[in-house]
């Protein structure tokens, strides 16, 4: 019986659906120092040195998305008795990370430090060992022309949905072995979190609070202040998602992100979150200075979060909260609408019991799985301090509301002050049912999100709407048993 010949798999874009070299850069972002000895190294060494530098520590590829129909070739020329080598351009320990998840390898070739085992290279290499089309080949990219036409069977590795692209149509392959992505719409949408500008409509809630939305100069000011922050989070989500690689793939929901999930380049992402970042500041500039400077608090505050500050507890809640607030400060300036005490304290409580029922539906969710909470500086077993602090901010917005409806600012405002107290136990059951929705493990996306997309608090949200309406009628006061008479 004739033996089979050896199955030879590229690892980039092939067994894997990222790029190692461009996941050692994004661990490296952390890490600029190395990126500047690699950089160094490149012109001094060249590019197998390079990648050595880049894959020292610090790169994750335990759970990095593997392409299925690749996977499913190699354990059925396994089942077969055949032998599967992984040859790559990558560097060496890399390739063992990835090597490692694959049972019954025959062995490894890869990068050294020397030799960047690519292209004509890797094709020599082959031949040596294996002789002239005495192996089969698995790759996914023009840097594989010349291997292909040195192999016997020729396999194409690809995620791409449509046909085959146009520089691998000279080649006649035996099987093109797809790994489908979703629609690059679909893909976008998901990786620059578009449901999230949602959260920017608090940039209208200072024109709202001060019976100004029907200005048609301050209306539009905030539209464009809306995009430009809705900009700068798209550039902000994609560095953040880049940054938590690792974190995001060993999260039981967050491995699907579409960066994660290897649909999205982490390269790609990064160039794609600084083009985003200066359309925001240019925009930004051309509202003004004072909402520029609101705007790069804000992108400062944001990506410090996601390098560092989320990792630190309590400090991160009190920065998610602010971030919260600095959109409503960005409302407030870029139409000149000055902000009250009283409206400032009750939003800023309000958004520091969203962000700690954001901890809290985390701890309580890793408390029924690992007990631990990756990339956070949390555990399951913070549940209970998370309850108290998050119930006692919520109760405080609601008590600094009831103040603040007692006040005379409000008598000066409102004709009918004494319908706002429906406010009041409105807001309470709001708060409530955030926290017992958390407490269940129903809450699976930012919370303020969450609450424009759910039912129970909708509703709330229109009943406070009401009470507010009513309380601009004069003729209100009058008809409420107890309200003041003109």
């Amino acid at each position: 019986m004739e033996e089979q010949r050896p199955l030879i798999v590229d690892l980039d874009g092939s067994l894997l659906r990222t790029d190692t070299l461009h996941e050692a850069v994004a661990a490296g972002l952390r890490h600029p120092v190395r990126l500047l000895n690699a950089s160094a190294t490149l012109g001094r060494s060249g590019k197998a040195a390079m990648k050595q530098v880049l894959a020292v520590d610090g790169v994750d590829l335990r759970q990095a998305p593997l392409n299925a129909s690749v996977v499913d070739f190699v354990h059925r020329r396994m089942a077969d008795g055949g032998r599967v080598f992984l040859v790559t351009g990558a560097d060496r320990m890399l390739a063992d990370q990835v090597a490692s998840r694959i049972p019954g390898l025959s062995g490894v070739m890869a990068s050294d430090g020397t030799t960047n085992l690519i292209g004509p290279a890797k094709t020599r290499v082959l031949v040596e060992r294996f002789g002239e089309r005495g192996f089969d080949y698995i790759g996914n990219s023009r840097a594989d022309l010349d291997v292909w036409a040195r192999s016997e069977g020729r396999y194409l590795a690809t995620l791409r949905p449509e046909g085959e692209p146009g520089w691998a149509r000279e080649v006649d392959f035996d099987e093109v072995l797809r790994d489908a992505s979703p629609s690059p719409l679909r893909t976008w949408a998901r990786a620059l979190r578009v449901h999230q500008s949602l959260k920017n409509v608090l940039i209208f809630l200072p024109l709202v609070a001060a019976h100004e939305f029907t200005n048609p100069g301050m209306l539009l000011a905030a539209i464009g202040a809306f995009i430009a922050f809705t900009l700068m989070a798209f550039g902000v989500y994609l560095l953040n998602d880049t940054l938590d690689l690792a974190a995001d793939r060993a999260h039981h929901t967050k491995y699907r992100r579409p960066i994660a999930a290897g649909w999205v380049s982490p390269l790609t992402a990064v160039f794609a979150s600084g083009v985003l970042t200066v359309a925001a500041i240019a925009l930004g500039a051309l509202l003004g200075l004072p909402f520029l400077v609101v705007l790069l608090v804000y992108a400062v505050a944001t990506t410090s979060y996601s390098f560092w500050l989320k990792r630190i507890a309590v400090i991160d809640v009190v920065v998610l909260a602010l971030l919260y607030m600095v959109r409503i400060v960005a409302g407030a300036v870029v139409t000149g609408i000055e902000l009250s005490f009283w409206f400032t304290a009750v939003t800023l409580f309000l958004f520091l019991s969203l962000a700690l029922v954001k901890r809290y539906a985390e701890a309580h969710e890793s408390r029924e799985r690992t007990g631990e909470i990756p990339g956070r500086g949390y555990s399951g077993e913070d549940v209970h301090a998370i309850l108290a602090l998050g119930s006692a901010t919520g109760i405080a917005a609601v008590l600094l509301a009831a103040v603040y409806i007692q006040s005379d600012a409000v008598s000066d405002i409102y004709p009918s002050p004494t319908a706002l107290w429906l406010v009041i136990p409105t807001a309470f059951c709001w708060v409530a049912n955030l926290w017992l929705k958390a407490g269940r493990g129903q809450m699976h996306d930012d919370p303020l999100v969450f609450a424009l997309r759910d039912r129970a608090s909708l509703a709330a949200g229109a009943v406070i709407l009401l009470a507010f309406a009513a309380a601009s009628v004069p003729v209100v006061e009058q008809l409420i048993p107890g309200g003041q008479t003109p």
